[in-house]
């Protein structure tokens, strides 16, 4: 091999181990910019590593010296007790919140929207959070890892969006003030210790799902999402004498009621489908003083 091709081949090799070298260096560095201590992962990428509570109300944003925040690290703020509000709305690529990085946040007493972006959430994410009030999950999260609120004593409310599939082992337990949590139609598993010692809770659920059966077995008191009225058996939205024909019709096997409509042309609610709805649905029609609350959305 000639001298010259020589001299060009280490030089290409040497020019890859510095590459190496400041892709590694990047990976154990942490920069500080105007409060926010992170990490960088790539040209593009970076995670927030820590903030030095120059404000309570931490702010994501988008990005730092053109990069995107796209990770909060494990344990990044975790024991910070100086934060008492964290906003995600500027973060439009956050992917991931890693482990226990909330933890023991004690501060935070503001709602937390976690963002559209976000797809994985890892265990005890926000575990004892004791002062936080509610989480709305507008992620495309399929998963609540395990602990991920355990010990949020504070928390009232849970809103999930579509899409949710998984809920884990104490998830939500210890969670003593928890009143509301809407478990959408895409959830198909939920850990029977997920809402471990949560006595006031209520669960919105829809009729038939994962949710619903988990409600009745676990004991747990639930509302119907479905919006549909006791006796509106056609699924129309009003209740008339088409209802009643409805329930004839299905009982002279001449149709099938199905599902919520089927559990709403029960407009007697004594969990028997069958000629006493019709006469029910009849007397209510004909403006007599019935039980049920006809006509009523049904909750439970």
């Amino acid at each position: 091999m000639k001298k010259s091709a020589i001299k060009i081949t280490a030089a290409v090799i040497a020019l890859f181990c510095m590459c190496l070298s400041v892709f590694g260096a990047y990976a154990d560095m942490i920069l500080v910019y105007d409060g926010y201590s992170y990490s960088i992962f790539n040209n593009t990428s970076i995670s927030l590593e820590g903030w030095d509570n120059r404000t309570s109300d931490l702010v994501i944003p988008e990005t730092i010296g053109g990069r995107y925040f796209i990770s909060v690290a494990n344990n990044g703020l975790r024991n910070n007790t100086f934060i008492t509000s964290v906003d995600f709305s500027q973060t439009s690529r956050l992917r991931r919140i890693g482990v226990s990085a909330f933890q023991g946040c004690t501060g935070i007493n503001q709602p937390v929207v976690l963002p559209e972006s976000l797809t994985q959430m890892n265990d005890s994410a926000f575990q004892e959070c004791t002062a936080l009030p509610a989480v709305t999950v507008n992620a495309a999260l399929t998963v609540i890892p395990e602990q991920a609120f355990y010990g949020c004593s504070s928390m009232t409310t849970v809103n999930f969006s579509e899409g949710l599939q998984t809920i884990g082992r104490i998830a939500f337990a210890n969670c003593t003030a928890l009143e509301y949590v809407n478990i959408p139609r895409s959830v198909t598993e939920i850990n029977t210790t997920a809402f471990y010692n949560d006595q006031n809770l209520t669960l919105g659920v829809w009729y038939g799902s994962y949710g619903y059966e988990f409600a009745k077995a676990q004991n747990i008191s639930y509302v119907l999402l479905d919006g549909v009225k006791l006796g509106d058996a056609n699924g129309d939205g009003n209740i008339n004498i088409n209802d009643v024909t409805a329930i004839q019709r299905h009982l002279a096997e001449l149709g099938t009621l199905e599902g919520i409509y089927r559990y709403a042309a029960d407009s007697n609610q004594d969990s028997v489908l069958n000629i006493s709805d019709a006469t029910h649905l009849q007397s209510y029609l004909a403006e007599y003083i019935v039980e049920n609350p006809i006509g009523e959305v049904l909750t439970t």
